[in-house]
């Protein structure tokens, strides 16, 4: 890493290093600059996030598990009922 001044570093990068570190923040400006990325708004996968809670469905406990991964209860409940048919 290059010297860096973080007083004249960008909001945005001043921001980041407050959060993640100034050499985290340089790393992500090295290998992205210039580049627009929107973060998704989950951070599981969906179909991943399905696959476990199949797994670890008990009969019970789809009201936990939607709490557990972020998920609405309808949509665990339809994770569910997709797995059944696949089945």
């Amino acid at each position: 890493m290059k010297q860096i001044e973080p007083e004249l570093l960008n909001e945005f990068y001043q921001e980041l290093a407050d959060l993640i570190g100034l050499e985290n923040a340089y790393k992500l400006y090295d290998t992205y600059q210039g580049l627009s990325y929107t973060f998704p708004m989950r951070l599981y996968d969906p179909k991943k996030v399905a696959q476990k809670i199949v797994s670890e469905y008990d009969g019970k406990n789809a009201s936990e598990l939607a709490r557990k991964y972020g998920y609405s209860l309808r949509w665990v409940l339809e994770a569910l009922r997709k797995a059944r048919q696949a089945k």
